[in-house]
């Protein structure tokens, strides 16, 4: 075998190894991205300016855009690469700085501009020729995921227009290829990448790379989302479907360290059927597990998705706003929610019938402790109650 074509053996073998071996070393499906990504971008792996991950929903019915790596500018690529020349960063390296990149907010900038991408799994792909001079990248994509085989050129140029509301610009891609992520004959995405910044042909020996890692990402994809549902199944309460009181503890905690980590505010909420043992007495235990799961639903729909809905036991629920309310503004969201949960008939009985008495506290990140926290708010509570029930009730700092 010529020394050339030994030397390029080696190092594909070399780099294949130290992305498998990242791979498996994680569960965590956010940092087997990161890997993938990692591997597709750096100068050891198989070199590209940009990468971009397409994954399938749940369903498998949609393709959503998940993560990128790499510049969203050109004076973004030059800063990259000199960061990456000065610190030496070979790849085992930035294979195992997901952290520092997660904390990083720029490194988010590609995948932001890309937020709004969906397309139906099944789309199909419009007629393209080597002299289309802009294409939609959903085309791209399609193809790929359609014909389930790796496509690639150095001559058709692609954009992706994002939503008038995202307040994006646009993103082009040029000298491109794309594979599906195959899991039997199942598609559940697609890896896109491109050189438009340094402009270097791709050529088939990066297309084989490519294919080569699809089919390692595919089986690690999948076996972190499958960990994934699992920690998911482990952590919801099984009658309503939010989060339970041992996720709720859990995540609390995290939500503190980040409170006093970014100088944000902390507020809890816990809310309380009124006379649902009457409730239960007078229309059935069945008529009761319907009036909770109706609960749940309500409160999850009507907070942000970053926020946590969590049954604590029995008929209370706690909700955890995590982006720095203030008092006030804590109080709002309270009173509204139960406002809106007086108006609507929870458990087949009649709006107005079903009522909830919440009590609401917020620490300042100097102050917040959970015990305090959930201790001032279940106080709160205590005077809802005592107040008549179905109001909020703001507590006051200890």
């Amino acid at each position: 075998m010529p020394e050339e074509a030994n030397s390029r053996l080696l190092k594909e073998l070399k780099f294949q190894l130290a992305v498998t071996r990242a791979m498996l070393g994680t569960l965590d499906l956010d940092q087997v991205l990161y890997i993938i990504l990692s591997g597709i971008t750096h100068g050891e792996g198989l070199g590209f300016n940009r990468a971009f991950l397409f994954l399938s929903d749940e369903g498998r019915r949609e393709l959503k855009a998940s993560t990128a790596v790499g510049p969203a500018s050109d004076e973004e690529a030059h800063r990259i690469w000199e960061d990456m020349e000065s610190q030496r960063l070979d790849l085992p390296t930035l294979l195992d700085a997901y952290e520092t990149s997660r904390r990083d907010t720029r490194t988010r900038n590609l995948a932001q501009r890309l937020a709004g991408f969906s397309m139906p799994l099944s789309a199909s792909a419009p007629p393209m020729t080597e002299k289309s001079e802009e294409v939609p990248v959903q085309a791209i994509v399609a193809r790929c995921a359609g014909d389930k085989k790796a496509f690639h050129s150095n001559t058709i140029k692609a954009a992706y227009h994002p939503p008038p509301a995202a307040g994006e610009t646009v993103v082009h891609f040029a000298r491109l290829a794309a594979v599906p992520l195959m899991l039997g004959e199942e598609v559940i995405g697609v890896i896109l990448a491109d050189n438009l910044y340094d402009r270097k042909n791709v050529d088939e020996d990066k297309v084989r790379g490519l294919t080569t890692l699809a089919n390692l990402a595919a089986i690690a994809i999948e076996r972190a989302r499958l960990h994934r549902r699992i920690q998911e199944m482990a952590s919801l309460d099984g009658l309503t479907g939010v989060a339970n009181r041992r996720h709720y503890e859990k995540r609390l905690e995290q939500e503190i360290a980040r409170a006093r980590r970014t100088g944000r505010a902390l507020s809890l909420m816990v809310f309380d059927i009124d006379n649902f043992k009457n409730c239960n007495d007078s229309h059935g235990h069945e008529c009761g597990d319907l009036v909770l799961k109706d609960l749940a639903s309500f409160l999850r729909a009507r907070v942000r998705a970053e926020d946590l809905v969590a049954r604590y036991g029995g008929e209370e629920f706690v909700v955890l706003l995590t982006g720095g309310a203030s008092g006030n503004e804590a109080y709002q969201v309270a009173d509204k929610l139960r406002q809106y949960i007086a108006s609507q008939s929870l458990g087949g009985r009649p709006a107005g019938e079903i009522t909830v008495s919440v009590g609401a506290a917020t620490l300042g990140p100097e102050d917040v402790e959970g015990g305090l926290l959930f201790r001032l708010a279940d106080q709160a509570l205590y005077q809802a109650k005592q107040q008549g029930r179905n109001r909020a009730v703001m507590a006051q700092p200890e």
